[in-house]
């Protein structure tokens, strides 16, 4: 997992001073876009090249207005926990205005999760009932106040209905496999 980093500067010389202090602290990852040679370089262009330091791409694109005016860019992806560290370095060479607020907290990348990662999802939650809070449901409740009981339903049951529930449907199958049994489909096949 690794943070990604970004800051633009004021000109080629400051960001090659900050991305030389990022490797000397042991950053490995550190990706630099100068301002082109050409003043016709189109900004598409100069966003692609941004993009290839694993910078999305809609940021990429307002990161080029800045490199396509002279200013140059620097990304570092930081491993998990080393991201306040390249912030602090970066952030000591007077960065100038990107056009993207960075404010917000650190985008993870997760190279094993990248689609977790583009969605800014987390791969794990440190959260025993998202479902109920998200559906503003408690996780665990009084019998008084089920599912169940919203529909007319008893939680559990004492026996009254027999081997079968409400609908006529037995509560527990003797076939492990009633799907590929009622569609006449075999459970695995040799392909």
């Amino acid at each position: 997992m690794s943070n990604e980093i970004t800051r633009m500067f004021a000109d080629p010389a400051t960001a090659a001073r900050a991305a030389e202090e990022l490797r000397e602290e042991g950053y490995g990852d550190v990706f630099v876009v100068n301002p082109p040679g050409a003043a016709d370089t189109p900004v598409s262009a100069i966003a692609a090249q941004i993009a290839l330091g694993r910078v999305h791409l809609g940021d990429a694109r307002i990161y080029a207005r800045g490199v396509a005016a002279g200013h140059a860019l620097v990304t570092v992806h930081a491993p998990f926990g080393s991201g306040k560290l390249a912030e602090t370095i970066l952030e000591s060479h007077s960065p100038v205005e990107s056009g993207i607020s960075h404010s917000e907290p650190l985008s993870m990348w997760d190279e094993a999760a990248p689609l977790s990662s583009v969605i800014g999802m987390a791969t794990v939650i440190n959260d025993p009932d998202p479902i109920s809070k998200i559906f503003g449901f408690p996780s665990v409740t009084s019998g008084n106040c089920s599912f169940s009981s919203m529909i007319g339903m008893p939680l559990l049951t004492d026996g009254e209905l027999g081997d079968k529930g409400r609908v006529g449907l037995p509560y527990l199958s003797g076939n492990p496999t009633p799907l590929s049994s009622a569609l006449g489909l075999p459970l695995l096949t040799k392909r």
